[in-house]
């Protein structure tokens, strides 16, 4: 009956039928073992891509965490710091803690430091003592500052610590100072969020690959860089089922104490995905070729069943002619088995045309691959793929991004005429060349210095290198172009702080713990020959023991000596984990003479004011002087009188002769303050009481005070007030102060003017004399310019006193404050330092 079916059947559709019953077995059979094994190769390849992946995920961040620290030791070196650093505001400011918020401080320029869209929550700058004098804050700290003050080791370096189960980076970098500055250390404090970490890998929401840190004691999620898609706080086994997790330590970026993991989370579904999509592909091409082969099978079959059907016809025919039978089974039946040996050979080469696709198809494939790893294990460089003709052919997002260029606008051109300039565009041909050629060695086809040309036209200092692939039909070429716009800026800047100590004018000298100079620049040679030693020969012992005790102590320590043209000032400053002290010398000659020249001006000036002070108390002093005078005359005249008349006993004329005596001792006291004051003396201080200081300006003023009818009043301490001061130079400040009071009191009725002077201690290290006066007061912007060089409200006033009075008062570590309103007066504080252990004669 089947065989009776099948001869009913004509002979192309039975040919086209049987090649499609042997495609769909072929197909059968060949495609879920091959789908198989394609899939496990692509698995295979797949998991190594991602291990690749895993640690170029850490790789760039630990180089993120790189250029943060690059970054922080920028910001240190960076001048307006530097100038902050060593200015007076800085020394000045000891002890003190300032924040700020909102607007930047002076020290820092606005918009640094910042990576990307990453900016630093606070920026602190610590003392050498380590504690915080700068604090400029972006965000509220959910923690002390002191919490992570504690972490610093005291040398530069970068470091992810936990703070509440959060992570946050702490760079610290110690600013350089002059010598004789109070060092620093910065401080920078990042933040460690999903923006941190999706910056750190340039990523965008909805990739499918994800970085998180890992708390390896709980195996908890401290952070992820989508937290949308993987939340904070959860465990990392709840993870395993969607992610393929791969997690490796962060040795050099931790704190002791702490232990965190660097995961990278590979989707599952992403990855199962591209297996799939790409089974499929292979799918199709297996499909494709299946329906080739059946197509040519039909027709291979039909046109031999054609040829043996025509000859077994013949052979029937001529059988049945001869033998005069008809043979139906042989005629219809016997084709099919005829052809049996031939379907064997059929499928043998059906196999081995299988064999070839499939080697075909693995080897583009490993040669896909090839070409796709060169790129991805090199995306953080400009990678350009050339034919043997110098053609770009493909090119990676980092060379576009690099070179401002798209896509199209690469394939097809030469590449050193898009992106290399003109004069070293035939350096890049003949490097080119060479590696075409194989002529040129390794050493020139990696690593050549050039620059580079964006569309823009902005050059950039790269390295180029040329990497040969070799595929089945061509020899393709990498060439890499590597921007190395910052490493040389940074080269020249560490050969520029190498230079540093040689190019100082001053000497730097370096001495290890034996006392041997191990380097000295130009500047120390007049040191040197005081020590009278050279480059590696040892130190004498005094200052041998000298550099031992500062190593031992730890702390820096200053030292004057006087050579025979030169004063210098060295500050010794210990490295106690190098084992060596550095000596930071300053030439304080030209300061010193600068320091004596104007103490002499000072004297001078002041003897001059003086002078003026006495020109204008000309008058009350004549008319002191003149009274002891006309006593002495009266008293002598009445003598001679009695004598020549012979009346008036003994007694009368010695009584007459003591007035005499009394009086020209007055006249001659009154005379030698004249001239204390009036005389030129070098400066020297002495231990005075501030009490009988104002006592002894009061009496020179006396006679002013009560020409001008000025009643002054004294409220002096009861305690004595010892001071150290030039006994001179202190009347002369009160002297003007209260010539000054009696001057603006003219403006006032007499019966109110009155002149107050009162001591008192403030506490243990100051005191204070008040002079007060009833005057009709100053405005406020007087008050402003009240010290003010050459400022007077006098007609004829000079306008130096006070200023001339402000600086004698700095020079003995004091000063002037004043208060004053209109119609009120004016109520000037001469405040003056004093020390309990000062001794006063007599007391």
């Amino acid at each position: 009956m089947r065989r009776a079916w099948l001869a009913s059947i004509p002979l192309p559709a039975l040919s086209l039928l049987v090649g499609i019953l042997c495609g769909l077995v072929t197909w059968l059979m060949l495609d879920p073992v091959q789908g198989e094994r394609l899939e496990q190769v692509f698995h295979n390849e797949l998991v190594r891509r991602l291990d690749v992946r895993a640690v170029e995920t850490r790789h760039r961040f630990e180089r993120f965490l790189q250029e943060w620290q690059q970054a922080g030791h920028s910001l240190s070196y960076h001048w307006q710091i530097f100038s902050y650093i060593n200015s007076p505001a800085w020394q000045n400011s000891q002890g003190q803690s300032r924040r700020y918020s909102g607007q930047p401080p002076e020290w820092l320029e606005p918009g640094h430091p910042s990576l990307g869209s990453i900016e630093p929550s606070h920026i602190v700058i610590l003392d050498s003592q380590g504690d915080p004098r700068e604090i400029y804050q972006k965000q509220l700290l959910p923690f002390s500052l002191d919490r992570v003050l504690d972490q610093y080791t005291g040398r530069d370096e970068t470091m992810i610590t936990l703070v509440d189960q959060s992570p946050y980076l702490l760079v610290w970098s110690n600013i350089s100072v002059y010598p004789d500055s109070d060092p620093a250390v910065l401080l920078l404090i990042v933040a460690v969020d999903e923006r941190f970490l999706a910056e750190s890998q340039e990523m965008v929401h909805g990739t499918d690959t994800l970085i998180a840190l890992i708390d390896a004691d709980n195996q908890k999620l401290l952070v992820s860089s989508d937290t949308q898609q993987v939340k904070e706080g959860s465990h990392l086994q709840e993870w395993r089922e969607h992610y393929l997790l791969t997690s490796q330590a962060l040795t050099s970026y931790q704190a002791m104490e702490q232990s965190l993991l660097f995961t990278t989370l590979v989707s599952r579904v992403a990855v199962q995905k591209t297996i799939q999509n790409i089974t499929k592909l292979a799918q199709q091409d297996r499909l494709l070729a299946a329906l080739v082969y059946v197509v040519a099978f039909s027709v291979i079959i039909y046109l031999i069943s054609t040829k043996i059907s025509h000859v077994l016809q013949r052979i029937s025919r001529f059988g049945q002619q001869a033998l005069g039978i008809e043979q139906p089974v042989i005629k219809k039946g016997n084709q099919l088995l005829l052809l049996e040996d031939w379907v064997k050979a059929f499928f043998r080469q059906l196999i081995t045309a299988r064999d070839t696709l499939r080697d075909k198809q693995e080897k583009r494939i490993r040669e896909t691959e090839v070409l796709k790893s060169a790129l991805f294990d090199n995306s953080m460089d400009s990678i350009i793929t050339l034919d043997e003709q110098g053609m770009v052919v493909e090119v990676n997002g980092t060379a576009l991004k690099t070179l401002g260029y798209h896509r199209g606008q690469l394939i097809g051109h030469r590449l050193e005429e898009m992106a290399i300039v003109p004069h070293d565009r035939d350096l890049f041909r003949c490097m080119l060349g060479g590696c075409i050629r194989k002529s040129a060695s390794d050493d020139t086809c990696r690593g050549q210095p050039m620059l580079a040309t964006t569309m823009h036209g902005e050059e950039k200092a790269v390295e180029c290198s040329v990497i040969s692939i070799h595929l089945q039909q061509q020899t393709v070429f990498n060439v890499y172009l590597r921007d190395v716009t910052g490493r040389k800026q940074a080269e020249r800047e560490i050969t520029s702080l190498a230079k540093l100590a040689s190019e100082n004018p001053s000497p730097v000298l370096r001495i290890n713990n034996r006392g041997v100079i191990v380097y000295a620049n130009a500047a120390s040679v007049p040191l040197m020959a005081y020590w009278d030693c050279e480059r590696g020969q040892t130190l004498p012992l005094y200052w041998k023991n000298l550099v031992a005790s500062v190593l031992k102590e730890g702390i820096n320590k200053e030292y004057e000596i006087n050579l025979e043209e030169q004063i210098f000032s060295l500050q010794l400053a210990p490295i106690r984990e190098l084992d060596y002290v550095n000596i930071y010398g300053r030439d304080f000659t030209q300061m010193r003479i600068a320091e004596m020249q104007s103490r002499q001006h000072q004297s001078e000036l002041v003897h001059v004011c003086r002078l003026s002070t006495m020109g204008e108390m000309s008058t009350g002093l004549a008319h002191e002087l003149n009274q002891p005078l006309s006593a002495i005359i009266n008293f002598a005249s009445g003598c001679v009188r009695r004598l020549q008349s012979g009346i008036g006993g003994e007694a009368e004329l010695v009584d007459a002769m003591a007035q005499i005596t009394a009086q020209a001792e007055r006249a001659g006291e009154i005379i030698k303050r004249l001239r204390s004051l009036v005389v030129k003396r070098p400066q020297e201080h002495e231990v005075v009481n501030l009490n009988h200081l104002v006592l002894e300006v009061t009496s020179f003023i006396e006679s002013e005070a009560n020409r001008q009818q000025v009643e002054i009043s004294l409220d002096l301490s009861e305690q004595v007030l010892p001071v150290q001061v030039d006994l001179v130079q202190i009347e002369q400040v009160l002297l003007n102060l209260i010539r000054n009071g009696i001057d603006a009191m003219k403006q006032v009725a007499p019966d109110q003017r009155r002149l107050l002077l009162q001591t008192r201690k403030i506490d243990a290290g100051k005191v204070m004399v008040l002079v007060r006066d009833t005057g009709p007061g100053m405005e406020a912007d007087t008050l402003k310019h009240l010290f003010d060089a050459f400022f007077s409200t006098k007609e004829s006033g000079m306008g130096m006193g006070l200023r001339i009075s402000q600086k004698i008062m700095q020079d003995h570590n004091g000063r002037i404050e004043v208060i004053s309103k209109i119609g009120k007066g004016a109520s000037f504080h001469v405040i003056l330092p004093t020390d309990p252990t000062l001794e006063l004669a007599g007391f």
